[in-house]
């Protein structure tokens, strides 16, 4: 799935210089790293509580954004926005990515649900001091990468996470998040002895943010595999870790068919196919709500069809003609 392009939200963003050309080998877990710390210690410096779905949600939601090579620099745009504006552009990502793809989108909910409230001054103050530095860190040469193997190379999310969230917290959810080169060394000992065929389930019952989801994918691009013709499962205990699996789902481009399940594998199996189930109900209300929009488009559209305004045969002008 394509990142979205910023002036598709909001089409007055300020005008900067070109970006020039972007760095076409950034370092992911470099960047992934310097992202975490500089995003947890502005949401710490503004004291602005301890819910880390909000500054999460921020580094997730500008994680679905574009940087092209060559165009506006959409850093130093969002940058140039104020604190409310930009509060707006990322409600606006999620709006999209709910038109494109409705179960990730639900399934992230935990993300960007607070994006949906009006922002006291503080809180978008807050906000905004999270994006600059997640900006600032050059999240979007990794995340606004055009090319989905180089997104796919560090997963943000989870040490933003890791970061934000008390030690008390952590220890409850007992959250461990695979260090990326255990990642990468399980996936390659697994897939060297069973490489996956396209169309099978590569799933992680616990999965955190998705890390070892996300390095089995980064191996099989890096071979030759289209990732999106693949089933994905991920399945996490922690309602904030699970919606950050499925923000990266999207930035990773993971493809069509992928289940994130929010529950204990200890006491309930059966997630993917709950998930299942999920996904058909979101997408049936989903096609229920776009066809309601078309049809309200279309009856609007009729109506200045067939009634024009002050036209003659407008219902405001139908009780005149009759007594003529």
């Amino acid at each position: 799935m394509a990142q979205i392009d910023p002036h598709t939200l909001i089409p007055g963003l300020p005008g900067v210089p070109d970006a020039g050309t972007v760095n076409a080998e950034p370092q992911p877990e470099a960047i992934a790293q310097e992202t975490a710390d500089r995003a947890a210690h502005a949401w710490h410096r503004e004291r602005a509580g301890e819910d880390p779905a909000v500054p999460v949600g921020v580094v997730a939601t500008l994680a679905q954004l574009s940087r092209p090579s060559g165009g506006p620099d959409t850093a130093a745009q969002l940058r140039a926005l104020s604190p409310a504006d930009l509060w707006r552009v990322l409600e606006r990502v999620w709006a999209m990515r709910w038109v494109e793809r409705p179960e990730l989108a639900a399934w992230a909910a935990p993300l960007h649900r607070w994006l949906t409230s009006t922002p006291s001054s503080a809180a978008a103050d807050a906000v905004a001091a999270v994006g600059h530095a997640a900006l600032d860190a050059g999240l979007l040469d990794l995340t606004g990468s055009e090319d989905a193997q180089i997104r796919r190379g560090a997963d943000v999310l989870g040490p933003t996470l890791a970061r934000v969230r008390p030690a008390g917290a952590r220890e409850a959810f007992a959250e461990i998040h695979s260090p990326p080169d255990v990642a990468k060394l399980l996936t390659n000992l697994v897939l060297l002895n069973e490489p996956p065929a396209p169309g099978d389930r590569l799933g992680e019952p616990t999965a955190g943010s998705g890390g070892l989801v996300r390095a089995t994918a980064s191996h099989l691009g890096a071979n030759g595999h289209d990732v999106r013709r693949f089933s994905w499962s991920m399945n996490e205990i922690d309602p904030v870790a699970a919606a950050s699996c499925a923000s990266n789902a999207l930035t990773w481009d993971l493809g069509p068919d992928v289940l994130v399940f929010c529950g204990d594998t200890l006491t309930n199996s059966d997630g993917p196919e709950q998930a299942r189930r999920e996904r058909a109900d979101i997408l049936a209300h989903h096609a229920e709500l776009v066809e309601l929009a078309g049809l309200t488009v279309l009856t609007r559209d009729m109506r200045k069809t067939l009634f024009p305004t002050g036209g003659a045969e407008s219902p405001s002008n139908a009780g005149d003609s009759k007594g003529d």
